[in-house]
This record gives structure tokens, C-alpha cells and sequence, in this order.
């Protein structure tokens, strides 16, 4: 979705929306994401003293891989944002630790691009099922949240051998 600002300035009491974004694109190009809903957006657009404001809120299912455990699983987004936009060329004393702030280069405003921008930064980084997650076996690769193995896992790297000793002989010590 697009707004002109030229239709910001005529309108004193601002531009309301309410639609679905399709951003499925985004699967492919991140490794975690396994599917996305498409994302309800509402808010409202205005100019205020020469900027525009948008105010809006988003609202989409996720589906992720945890990181742990393999596990695919639903994460909610449910948020609200605000972003700020500036003509180019204009100054401003906005606090900009505060604000979103984007500098404008054109007559309109892509509400998708921020909405693509803010999803994507809700997404984890590192994408857990849940805080409990005891991931997978680094042996035989069973799902300990599913199952427990008795595989040793005690081995210990050779390279590190030596600093296992230094533990041991430094918890004697205390």
C-alpha cells in the first residue's frame, strides 16, 4: 500500500486503513520462517507541522523451526507501531533515539515496506518452541523434549582434556 503525501496535506484529520499484507515472499528468504499469515494491518496516516505520521497496528500467525529441537510451531505477532517520515532536505530537532524516523524521496509513503520491515524485526533471531526446549541428543539426535536417550554424553573434546583437569583441580582446591 502506497500513500501520496500530497493526499496527507489536503486531509486535516488523517487516512485510516485496514487491510491484509501478503509478505508469504518472505519464507523463501528466511531459513527459520516455514510460513506466515497474511498480516492485518490498521492505523491511521496524517501530516503533522510538515512530517507524516503513521500509527498502526499488525497482527499475523508465524510459523518457525526452533533452533533447539528442529520442532516447527506458531508465534503470534501482535503489535503496534509508529514510524515518522521527513521530506528530504528538511531539518529536524526530533529526537531520533525516540522515533522511527524516515527521510522521504518521493511524493508517497510504502506502508508495506514498513510493514515488512517491522514484522521482520519481530521474528526472533534465534527462534525457540519454548523456554523449556532441551533440544536434540548431540549423539543420536532424538528430540529430548519427546523422549530421554541413554547415550554417553560425558565425552569429552581431546583439545579440551586439559582444561577439564584444571576445573577439577581448581574445585578441590576451594
Amino acid at each position: 500500500m502506497k500513500i501520496k503525501t500530497w493526499e496527507l496535506d489536503r486531509r486535516k484529520d488523517g487516512l485510516r486503513f485496514d487491510y491484509e499484507e501478503n509478505l508469504s515472499h518472505l519464507v523463501k528468504e528466511i531459513g527459520d520462517l516455514k510460513g506466515i499469515s497474511p498480516v492485518k494491518v490498521t492505523g491511521i496516516a496524517y501530516e503533522t507541522g510538515g512530517f507524516y505520521r503513521i500509527k498502526g497496528h499488525i497482527q499475523c500467525e508465524t510459523t518457525l523451526q526452533c533452533s533447539r529441537c528442529l520442532t516447527i510451531f506458531d508465534y503470534p505477532i501482535d503489535l503496534d507501531f509508529t514510524e515518522l517520515f521527513i521530506p528530504e532536505g528538511m531539518e529536524t530537532k526530533i529526537d531520533q533515539e525516540n522515533e522511527n524516523i524516515h527521510h522521504l524521496t518521493s511524493d508517497e509513503i510504502d506502508v508495506t515496506s514498513i510493514v515488512e520491515e517491522v514484522v521482520l524485526l519481530e521474528i526472533p533471531y534465534v527462534p525457540i518452541c519454548n523456554k523449556e526446549c532441551k533440544g536434540l541428543c548431540p549423539v543420536c539426535g532424538s528430540n529430548l523434549n519427546e523422549q530421554q536417550c541413554n547415550c554417553d554424553t560425558s565425552r569429552i573434546d581431546p583439545r579440551l582434556a586439559d582444561l577439564t583437569k584444571w576445573f577439577d583441580s581448581n574445585k578441590n582446591s576451594k
